[in-house]
């Protein structure tokens, strides 16, 4: 962080400003907001709220030293020595009078009479503003401090001037947009006045007699210079001038985080007298609350948390000596020696930011991550809250339980932010007879549980990696109202290679910057992890990495334990005429030679569990019928067949996984048919695997699910190939290396596998990464990280997408039970949380008598609030989050290629499906709640499901 002489605090800042009273004549009779039934709030009264908002959010996320740094990162590399810090000092300033300044635009006549409905004020029919205000309020903005900035320009260079100038113009643009939906490319059109523009603006405010302090004539004059003379706003000028852009990309967008949500939470707290106070409220960890969770976590608070970690920390010390014999027992210790390897890596390098955890399949990669996460906050006194960022919604779902129950968290300090997710409620601390009916009634707790999970007001946050990067790279307001709270934070981030290479740069870019700017600590963890800091192009700045498990590879990866857990087969991929029906008869030998072996209560004798995962759902529905009709020529084998895909409904889905891991289930011979979404996120341990290769990263993911705690023997991945991946996976440059450059042989592909090499995949993407980057001729990083330097919001936003195609959601409307079996067998496993389900019955479509809850209904409820849009704004918003929750139960998705879209649409309800969800009518004859959606129903959608 910053060690730059100490600028003014943000509160020093406010608390020096000029009184609105004395820059405005008349103060008291401009209005900000109205509320039937209430006095208007008054423009001074909101501006005062929205300045208490501002400085709550700096102090409670500790923003000044990393606005400090932020300005620090631009005025060092555009300043002279000797003017660095006063520069520094007039940037501060105007990064908060930004917000300071965001409404003074309100005082326009039109807006005073058509928004406000305020007698005092007549209106102006041929006014350049009409009733906007944001314009407005950006022309007193560059007023007022460019009538500062003149007295004081005669100290600073030429083109320093010039640089503050742009400064003050650019500062002006989070006013112009803080209404807009998004911030845009076009900063120079939009804060550009031209001497016509200026002249009006002038000329409007002497015909209302405005005092907007003393702005003499000569200012007007020396700006419409300025504008004339210098193309300061043109891309070109930036390029040719300022010194890496980021720091100032940056700044504007956490000032546009902290404009918008200073004003959305005064805003709130006059329309709906919602007040958030203290850290609490604002969900950051207090000192006391991290040193409660870490002794949770260490188990010496009984009754809380998990105990697996207080072994570990009582051995801290211990030389565990030969662990290479495979065994249950020499798992856990070497599980235990990786935990404490982390451990005393993160004391000796506490105040470092970038992370790597390299950890083998089974070897505790969450709970490792939450050891390091835990240390660091111990450490570190400024960070206040964590992320935990991973590639799918089930790997969110099943970190989240292991979390909180590890970690001994409530409902208050926990909370998942992905779309299956819903609204999660806090628990209410006020529920007293004096503020009952207020904001802890009902009504008021709705909004309140909106607005915490709008601004994500909980220490610890799990998403996905899609909704992390939108909030670094975002030009949309919503979601940049959240990046404020990024820093000071802990970020662990899961399985970064399941994106495309193409994007690796881009990743480890931004990872590299908002670590640097906003004092974030970024944990990267993976069992076969990309070391993105090797890019050539980034290699100076991601030196810095540190390695929590040194040497991993030799010390644990190729470990027996890991190492040998399970074999690698490759004689499948030998047969050129290979089929389903050699797969089916395979699947069945196989699995009868291994029923007979006993390894006890991991798998007793007569048992199997074996795994067959294909990469299209059509395959896999195909694969379930050869082995039905094998099994009834042959005989049955398979007590159970389960088929798990894309198109099963998660109450299914977790039936599937309950009853894998339900030790009742342990003796029987079960069949699991499945697509890739097994390979993440499904805590499951089998005896036999069968994969359709796809990315090697994919064929290692898999063998993960395969005797994950070494206690049985034999254990074997067969590799096959029937299904052509490259549908799926033809742009992918791990896939290119392979099968188009043929840069990696067969034999180090198995070598790969078996030795746990991934580097020597990933070091040839480098150099692929690095060729084109190098490329002056194509469109490379150096073209995206322009867009930082030349301030293009939308393009840095669209062009790094993480997934590019489009999906279609389809809601099927079967009824599905509120809970299914849970682990020991019992009908104890919620699908639908008690929040949900209360908002269904208050909405009449669920009773609490009913053990289901009709899709029918919830379709109908969804429709009604689509054409009830006159409701409250904040009551209407938490409808359709809860809503969003329990509609995710019903939907499945698939990809949105024109031909799927018509092929689709021949099985849909067409009037009910005009709101972007595509409702399944007569589900019954191309839907089955066991097996997903039918493909020979839509005979041509083949590839499309996985």
């Amino acid at each position: 962080m910053s060690n730059f002489s100490k600028l003014d605090s943000i509160s020093k800042i406010i608390k020096n400003l000029d009184a609105f009273d004395t820059l405005l004549k008349n103060a008291s009779t401009y209005h900000a907001h109205r509320k039937e039934g209430f006095d208007s709030e008054t423009l001074k009264e909101h501006i005062i709220l929205v300045n208490e908002k501002f400085e709550k959010l700096t102090e409670i996320h500790q923003l000044d030293l990393v606005i400090d740094t932020l300005i620090e990162g631009f005025a060092k590399n555009n300043f002279e020595t000797k003017t660095a810090f006063q520069a520094s000092q007039f940037i501060k300033k105007l990064f908060v009078n930004t917000i300071v300044f965001h409404d003074y635009g309100k005082i326009n006549p039109n807006f005073q009479v058509d928004k406000m409905n305020n007698k005092l004020f007549k209106k102006e029919r041929n006014s350049v503003l009409s009733s906007h205000h944001s314009s407005l309020g950006a022309y007193f903005f560059i007023l007022n401090h460019f009538q500062e900035f003149s007295k004081k320009q005669h100290e600073f260079s030429n083109s320093e001037k010039m640089l503050l100038f742009y400064s003050i113009l650019i500062f002006s643009y989070p006013i112009f947009k803080h209404h807009s939906k998004t911030l845009s490319n076009n900063v120079e059109e939009k804060i550009n006045f031209d001497t016509k523009e200026l002249e009006k603006m002038q000329s409007y405010l002497k015909e209302y007699d405005f005092e907007i302090g003393d702005f003499p004539k000569k200012i007007i004059t020396q700006i419409k210079t300025l504008f004339e003379k210098y193309n300061i706003l043109k891309s070109e000028y930036n390029e040719g001038v300022i010194k890496d852009n980021f720091p100032l990309y940056a700044l504007l967008k956490l000032n546009f985080s902290l404009l918008t949500a200073s004003d959305y939470l005064a805003t709130g707290e006059y329309m709906n007298g919602l007040k958030l106070e203290n850290e609490k409220e604002f969900g950051v960890l207090k000192r006391e609350e991290v040193e409660e969770i870490y002794k949770n976590m260490i188990g010496k608070n009984e009754g809380k948390g998990e105990l697996y970690n207080k072994t570990t920390y009582q051995n801290l010390d211990t030389d565990f000596g030969d662990l290479s014999e495979p065994n249950n027992e020499n798992l856990n210790k070497l599980r235990q020696k990786m935990a404490i390897e982390v451990i005393n890596k993160v004391r000796q390098n506490a105040d470092k930011n970038l992370f790597y955890i390299e950890a083998p399949t089974g070897g505790g990669k969450t709970n490792l991550s939450m050891l390091a996460a835990m240390e660091l906050l111990k450490e570190n006194e400024e960070l206040n809250k964590v992320f935990y960022v991973f590639p799918f919604t089930t790997l969110v779902t099943q970190t989240y339980k292991s979390i909180k129950k590890t970690l001994g968290l409530n409902e208050n300090q926990i909370v998942q932010l992905h779309s299956k997710a819903g609204l999660t409620a806090k628990e209410s601390d006020n529920k007293t007879e004096e503020n009952q009916g207020e904001v802890d009634a009902d009504y008021g707790e709705e909004k309140k549980n909106y607005i915490d999970n709008l601004f994500i007001n909980f220490p610890f946050c799990l998403m996905t990696h899609i909704k992390f990067f939108d909030i670094l790279k975002t030009n949309e307001k919503e979601t940049n109202y959240i990046l404020h709270r990024l820093a000071n934070s802990v970020v662990v981030i899961d399985e970064l290679q399941a994106y495309n290479p193409q994007h690796w740069d881009k990743l480890i870019y931004l990872i590299k910057q908002y670590a640097q700017f906003f004092n974030i600590r970024f944990i990267i963890m993976s069992a076969t992890l990309p070391k993105l800091s090797k890019i050539e192009v980034l290699e100076k700045d991601t030196s810095d990495f540190v390695y929590l498990l040194e040497n991993a590879k030799t010390d644990y990866f190729q470990n027996e334990n890991f190492g040998k857990r399970v074999s690698f087969n490759f004689d499948l991929l030998e047969d050129k005429d290979f089929d389903l029906e050699k797969l089916a008869i395979q699947v069945v030998e196989k699995s009868k030679e291994y029923a007979p072996k006993d390894f006890g209560k991991a798998k007793p004798k007569g048992s199997v569990y074996t795994i067959v995962e294909f990469i299209f759902k059509k395959s896999a529905t195909d694969f379930e019928d050869k082995i039905k009709g094998y099994q009834k020529e042959k005989g049955k084998f398979f007590d159970k067949v389960f088929v798990l895909s894309g198109t099963i409904l998660e109450h299914r889905r977790k039936y599937i996984i309950n009853s894998l891991k339900n030790d009742q289930n342990r003796n029987k011979k079960i069949l699991l048919i499945t697509t890739q979404v097994v390979e993440a996120g499904v805590d499951i341990d089998i005896d036999l695997g069968f994969k359709n290769i796809s990315l090697i990263d994919s064929d290692e993911q898999l063998a993960g699910r395969i005797n994950r705690n070494v206690n049985k023997e034999n254990c074997m991945l067969y590799l096959f190939d029937k299904d052509d991946a490259s549908v799926l996976y033809g742009s992918d440059w791990r896939f290119q290396i392979i099968n188009k450059d043929k840069k990696i042989s067969e034999e180090d592909l198995r070598n790969i596998l078996e030795k746990k090499d991934f580097d020597r995949l990933y070091n040839l993407v480098f150099e692929k990464i690095d060729l084109k980057n190098e490329d002056t001729m194509t469109v490379n990083f150096s073209n995206y990280k322009n867009h930082f330097q030349n301030l293009e919001f939308t393009s840095a936003h669209r062009n790094f997408q993480l997934i590019e195609q489009k999906n279609l959601s389809i809601f099927v409307p079967i009824p599905i039970p509120i809970k299914v079996e849970n682990e020991k067998g019992e009908k104890l496993d919620e699908v639908f949380s008690k929040e949900e389900l209360n908002f269904l019955e208050k909405a009449g479509k669920y009773s609490f008598d009913d053990d289901e809850v009709k899709g029918e209904e919830v379709f109908e409820l969804y429709i009604d609030l689509i054409k009830n849009r006159n409701k409250d704004f904040l009551k209407q918003k938490s409808d359709f989050k809860i809503l969003q929750g329990v509609m995710s139960k019903f939907i499945f998705s698939l990809f949105g290629s024109s031909k799927n879209e018509n092929k689709v649409s021949e099985a849909i309800d067409t009037k009910k499906s005009q709101h972007g969800i595509y409702y399944l009518e007569n589900y019954q004859n191309i839907y089955s709640d066991e097996t997903g959606l039918d493909e020979n129903a839509l005979a041509d959608m083949i590839n499309d499901f996985i």
